[in-house]
């Protein structure tokens, strides 16, 4: 049987396990609604409960903080938390519960702050004096160093004394026990302004053990408008190190949560975007073996300003299930907005996007934050519910798609992220944008079942991996080698790859490497034009590019080699183009799905019909191009 048939058969029986794999991921009943419920809003507002359940919530978020439950060693003492659990529990809410230990700032059942305190009791600084975190000014932070075995040992007594005593008092109430790392209670690396952690002896230890070199800082901008990134030689050892780091703590206190029976979740910040490199984010595309529940959330603030952008939830709980988690929630946050008094204008996008994830098979909730009143006499309570009531989360219908459906993934790979660390090109982070534009526009085709996947999918045995019919890799610029050889195997064993601009032209450390997979997609030579240009369809059409902000450069010229066949030809030059076929190959010079004047239109159709041919006619001899494009 030739090897592009054998593809063919492979991925169907693929595509059925996993549908079978996800049959049973969405539970009958409402999704999971919640929201963070605190002592001082059932204070100031007895009714609370009844006016979060007539707003569709059903669950409530909590934080249980070690220092109030433990203030002294081995005393552990819950009473002060059970008339609020109570109160929420027998009014028909279920709870999360927040294992909060990661050295926040300390405030009372009130709201009161406590300069100097936090939430990690006072004691354990005592105990340990060296099992906390360090900035790289080598300042000490309120973060405990959870790599430490004394912090370990005591922090999962109280995990397990909390997950114990809730369960037994609370059967059948609490869905799961989130794990609180450090102050945002995130699965990442802390930040502090700009003094991110770790950076005190023990992690300098452990890294000059492994590495022979001290941790390095990043604390840089790369941006591929200006050409070469800088080149840091450990920025991939440093972040594998990290979400090593990440991994095993994580790991460690799901396993404690487990033993006493609970359910174990950790909450993820936004991904693919400007921090990565600070956060050691891509740790998420380890610990679907670890957590019952993964939130994936969004405060629709891109780093430097307000970003209502309802694309962002849906893809990161699409990649979140094809990188392994069966149950998901989404976590929109509005506090950036509140600061600025503009959360009315977000609850529309807020609704939307809450209301596109939830259609997503794995995805069972969400959590809206953010929406709090300043403390004022005359107000209700903290929680605005007026502001709550004026959300609309109503789910599409999930719907299985017809047969025939072609299954497309969408490379999202977070050494990428990583390489280009506060990257604003024009303006705006491109290669974010070339994902989440390829994202929506893919995504919206009938013919297309989308999966945004991560590295981790590119293994040979990865079931989603032999389902998919193509992988389209959008301005994924910078890539290890062995990412780039996955690809490669993936192609030669009947799958197709399109790419959309500069495949792995860098390394992991940024590193140039001159090689968009050349070989593979036939790629003679490339010539960099900072203007646009007028191109000739195979199929007559003539075509303006125009240089954008988005597109951030001109275009890259291509000259294919033989047997390759240009898609779309420089009219000036006969010799070079801008989309280049082969053999279950397509390549562009450009990102199509960024172009944002007249042509747009014109340029995504042809964007999506090319991806469609390249799959169902992988042999571009054979294969004329579709009827031409309006």
């Amino acid at each position: 049987m030739p090897k592009t048939h054998m593809h063919f058969l492979f991925r169907s029986v693929a595509a059925l396990l996993c549908a079978l794999c996800f049959a049973n991921a969405w539970a009958a009943g409402p999704p999971v609604a919640t929201l963070i419920v605190t002592p001082l809003d059932l204070h100031q507002n007895p009714h609370i409960v009844a006016d979060l359940k007539r707003q569709g919530i059903n669950h409530a978020t909590v934080y249980l903080t070690w220092a109030d439950v433990e203030p002294q060693p081995g005393g552990f003492d819950f009473s002060a938390y059970h008339p609020y659990l109570d109160q929420l529990t027998r009014g028909g809410l279920s709870l999360i519960v927040v294992l909060d230990m990661g050295g926040r700032t300390y405030f009372d059942a009130m709201g009161t702050h406590f300069p100097g305190r936090t939430t990690v009791p006072a004691w354990v600084h005592q105990q340990v004096p060296d099992g906390f975190m360090e900035n790289f000014s080598n300042q000490a932070t309120p973060q405990p160093d959870f790599m430490n075995p004394a912090i370990r040992q005591l922090s999962a007594r109280f995990v397990r004394n909390a997950v114990d005593h809730l369960s037994q008092r609370y059967p059948g109430k609490v869905l799961a026990y989130s794990i609180g790392l450090q102050e945002e209670h995130e699965i990442k690396y802390g930040q502090t302004g700009y003094q991110w952690r770790d950076y005190a002896e023990a992690a300098q230890a452990a890294f000059r053990q492994q590495t022979g070199a001290p941790l390095p800082v990043i604390n840089y901008s790369n941006d591929i408008a200006q050409g070469v990134p800088k080149t840091e030689p450990l920025l991939s050892k440093h972040k594998q190190f990290r979400e090593a780091r990440l991994k095993d703590a994580t790991c460690f206190y799901a396993d404690a949560i487990r033993s006493q029976g609970g359910r174990a979740m950790g909450y993820f910040g936004e991904l693919f975007t400007t921090h990565d490199a600070i956060y050691a984010t891509s740790v998420a595309e380890q610990l679907a073996d670890c957590l019952e529940i993964a939130v994936i959330d969004y405060n629709f603030y891109d780093g430097y300003s307000l970003s209502p952008d309802a694309r962002v939830l849906p893809m990161l709980a699409n990649y979140m299930a094809s990188v392994g988690y069966k149950e998901i929630m989404v976590g929109a946050y509005a506090e950036q907005w509140e600061r600025v008094n503009k959360s009315n204008q977000l609850l529309p996008v807020i609704s939307r996007t809450l209301s596109t994830a939830l259609a997503q098979p794995n995805v069972i909730g969400y959590e809206v934050g953010g929406l709090q009143r300043q403390l004022e006499a005359h107000l209700g309570g903290t929680l605005d519910l007026e502001q709550l009531q004026a959300l609309r989360v109503q789910p599409a219908a999930r719907m299985a798609k017809a047969g025939g459906t072609l299954n497309i993934g969408i490379l999202a790979s977070t050494t990428n992220y990583y390489v280009w660390h506060g990257d604003r090109s024009g303006g705006v982070n491109v290669h974010r944008e070339a994902l989440l534009a390829t994202y929506e526009l893919l995504g919206a085709q009938p013919d297309f079942k989308v999966h945004v996947i991560g590295e981790k999918n590119l293994r040979q045995d990865d079931p989603l991996l032999q389902s998919l019919d193509a992988i389209v890799v959008p301005h994924q610029a910078a890539l290890p080698a062995s990412v780039k050889q996955q690809l490669t195997a993936y192609w030669k064993k009947g799958g197709t790859l399109v790419q959309d601009m500069r495949l792995g032209e860098f390394d992991e450390n940024g590193k140039p490497s001159f090689d968009w997979m050349h070989g593979v997609f036939g790629i003679e030579s490339l010539e960099w034009k900072q203007r646009g240009g007028i191109f000739l369809t195979d199929d007559g059409q003539i075509l303006r590019l125009k240089r954008s902000r988005k597109l951030y450069t001109g275009h890259a010229a291509i000259t294919p080699r033989p047997g390759y066949r240009l898609l779309a030809t420089d009219i000036l030059n006969k010799h070079q183009g801008i989309m280049v076929r082969g053999e279950r190959t397509l390549a562009f010079g450009f990102t199509p799905q960024l172009v944002d004047d007249a042509t747009q239109s014109t340029w995504k159709q042809i964007f999506v019909r090319e991806i469609t041919n390249a799959v169902r006619c992988p042999t571009p001899a054979t294969c004329r191009t579709a009827a031409r494009t309006p």
